[in-house]
């Protein structure tokens, strides 16, 4: 059974605006949010949206121990086919790392409420059969499949999940408010000026050269390894020289651009290739793209020059910039309290029997 659906509305809704504004602004916010394992769920996602709610089974080994508490190969595998769904994991590589990343996040989950215990956390009775009667219980395609609730009565081990789920949410909240996560308007401002690439309105147009190696119709391995190695030899040269355009005026096989010192010219979105396109508008100007393949050859550009770029004022996109940087700082804090707590923790593996 998975369960995807995270305690706390709010919380839900904060953490899909943060995941929008990550899939808006692109690579480099993206880039900013750390998260607390291998996939990119933040804290919320991994320790209150998908909850251990597999039946005890004497059969099912026990995978990992902390502070005594067992963490079975059941659990393990319920709680990676939920997070592979709502992380899209398809291939063989990424299940694997689902299944790596579902022990370290069911782990931290138990040493923040072993932490919640600790410190007296406790929740009312019925603001958690309130909460747990929110809660539904979902299939891997996402379809509901249950309430959760017998007779009206939510399971004992839905409110126990959901317990530890409200007490560690309590617990960080403090923790937030202690180490002031919430950003000020000078961080949003100082992030705004350093990154004005991510709030770009309009791209305008980018002037661009490149230097290319070509290969024959039909080429071999070994003309495809030789072009390839005099490409990235020509690539570390091009990262050092001050002089591009002799460098492509003497080594580009390109025998348009070559002459002109491989330029090609300025170029406004939709008239380049896609690949291409996504390469140069994400580059900086004065730095190259990485090597390019391509059935003609192998080529790196250069962006020389962009014009027309227009972009979002402060004031437009500040509360994305605050929701970033909120989530940013609060992953931070979860992230540097899991190890402390690590730490002083006694953590067993244990080999299957």
């Amino acid at each position: 059974m998975n369960h995807s659906n995270p305690i706390g509305r709010a919380n839900l809704a904060a953490a899909f605006a943060i995941a929008a504004l990550l899939c808006l602004a692109g690579g480099a916010l993206a880039q900013l949010s750390v998260s607390l394992g291998t996939a990119n769920l933040d804290w919320q996602q991994r320790f209150l949206g998908i909850l251990p709610l597999v039946k005890p089974d004497p059969k099912d080994p026990v995978v990992v121990t902390v502070n005594g508490t067992p963490i079975t190969a059941n659990q393990i595998n319920d709680y990676a086919k939920t997070e592979a769904r709502l992380i899209n994991a398809t291939s063989t590589e990424e299940s694997k790392a689902v299944f790596k990343d579902a022990t370290e996040n069911l782990i931290n989950r138990q040493l923040l409420i072993d932490e919640a215990k600790h410190r007296n956390i406790t929740i009312p009775d019925p603001q958690v059969a309130a909460r747990a009667s929110e809660f539904k219980l979902t299939g891997l395609s996402g379809e509901e499949v249950s309430s959760g609730t017998t007779s009206g009565t939510p399971d004992p081990q839905l409110l126990n999940a959901v317990r530890g789920s409200m007490m560690i949410e309590k617990m960080l909240d403090d923790e937030f408010r202690a180490a002031k996560v919430r950003p000020t308007e000078e961080q949003i401002k100082k992030y705004y000026e350093e990154h004005r690439d991510l709030f770009v309105k309009d791209p305008g147009e980018v002037c661009i050269s490149h230097i290319a190696v070509k290969l024959p119709d039909n080429p071999t391995d070994a003309q495809k390894n030789a072009a390839r190695d005099k490409i990235l030899k020509l690539y570390k040269q091009a990262q050092h020289t001050k002089d591009f355009a002799a460098l492509a005026k003497a080594n580009s096989e390109d025998e348009r651009s070559a002459p002109k010192g491989g330029d090609l010219g300025c170029f406004r979105p939709g008239q380049l290739p896609p690949v291409v396109e996504k390469q140069v508008f994400s580059t900086q100007v004065g730095h190259l793209t990485p090597v390019i393949e391509s059935n003609l050859g192998y080529s790196f550009i250069k962006v020389t020059e962009r014009r027309g770029e227009t972009y979002a004022a402060l004031n437009e996109v500040k509360p994305k910039i605050a929701m970033v940087l909120l989530d940013y700082n609060e992953d931070q804090v979860v992230k540097s309290m899991l190890k402390k707590l690590a730490k002083s923790a006694h953590i067993a593996f244990h080999k299957p029997g």
